[in-house]
């Protein structure tokens, strides 16, 4: 009888740890799948709530935006601007786009992959798109005279298990004697905390007339502090390349604070920091701007 009491006592403790086992397996599995779609939802709910033209082109969360900025620096004038851009989409050209760049690119879609993967919840950032995305915008600065600015953009997403990187070719055109420019990103996302993202950001722009090229290149930190403020610490070096030299023109410390302000279409940015140009000899150069921006649209 004992005999068979233990031989009871052993199957089902070992039914109950194979069960536990599973129960466990799958709690990581599914904390693994949670985490996973989470590492870039970070990276779009930050571009979202910062207004980066990658949201704008990604998630159409804007078609107007204004701002307003006063930027002052440490032995100059201040200077105050006002402007106006609308992003808008070109659905025809975006598709012959994307398909031309499949074809070059043999790009293949898996079973069950969609082109979109948009959220339909409206109170969070949708899922990054996946393939080839076209976008176009206009814009407008207040000055005298004023300035049209008309941008085209291609881009795309390479999203890893702990990586994502974006890549983006854009061409600007703006009314003035340098008006033609090229600017060419590649970003690299990592998010170290559910609120915590790391960004390393590659951009190479190329003036066409004046063939001069500048390049800047750095880490950032961006933190999530609430639904309604963040933070962006930055560190970026630029350079020029210019007549075959490759030059060191700036380093730059920069802290950016936005706030939302109401109901999020009105949103208040301070951005400080020190500059060390190479015109003053690398001395730092204290400034900030004082920005409000109002978004309108989807």
């Amino acid at each position: 009888m004992h005999l068979i009491l233990t031989l009871l006592f052993l199957i089902c403790t070992a039914s109950a740890s194979e069960q536990k086992t599973e129960e466990e397996k799958n709690v990581l599995d599914k904390t693994h799948a949670i985490f996973k779609g989470n590492l870039d939802y970070l990276a779009n709910k930050v571009d979202s709530f910062f207004a980066t033209e990658r949201a704008d082109d990604e998630f159409g969360r804007s078609t107007l935006r204004i701002r307003s900025n006063y930027f002052t620096r440490e032995q100059e004038k201040g200077d105050f601007k006002v402007s106006y851009r609308v992003n808008f989409k070109i659905p025809h050209l975006e598709r012959r786009i994307k398909e031309s760049a499949d074809r070059i690119f043999k790009h293949r879609k898996k079973d069950g992959e969609s082109e979109e993967t948009d959220s339909e919840e409206t109170d969070q950032p949708p899922r990054t798109k996946k393939g080839w995305i076209f976008n176009a915008d206009l814009g407008v600065n207040a000055s005298i005279p004023p300035k049209a600015i008309i941008r085209g953009r291609v881009r795309r997403n390479f999203l890893y298990t702990r990586w994502s990187h974006r890549f983006s070719e854009e061409i600007t055109y703006i009314t003035e004697e340098d008006g033609l420019t090229e600017l060419t990103s590649f970003d690299s996302d990592y998010p170290i905390k559910e609120n915590l993202l790391f960004r390393f950001i590659n951009v190479k722009t190329w003036s066409v007339l004046s063939k001069q090229f500048d390049t800047s290149h750095g880490p950032s930190l961006i933190h999530q502090l609430t639904e309604k403020d963040a933070l962006n610490y930055s560190f970026i070096a630029s350079t020029k390349i210019n007549e075959g030299l490759w030059l060191l023109d700036n380093y730059r410390l920069s802290t950016r604070y936005r706030r939302d302000l109401y109901k999020q279409w009105l949103y208040f940015d301070l951005i400080t920091g020190l500059d060390f140009p190479k015109k003053y000899s690398f001395r730092r150069n204290p400034f900030a701007t004082f920005q409000l921006e109002i978004l309108f649209g989807s």
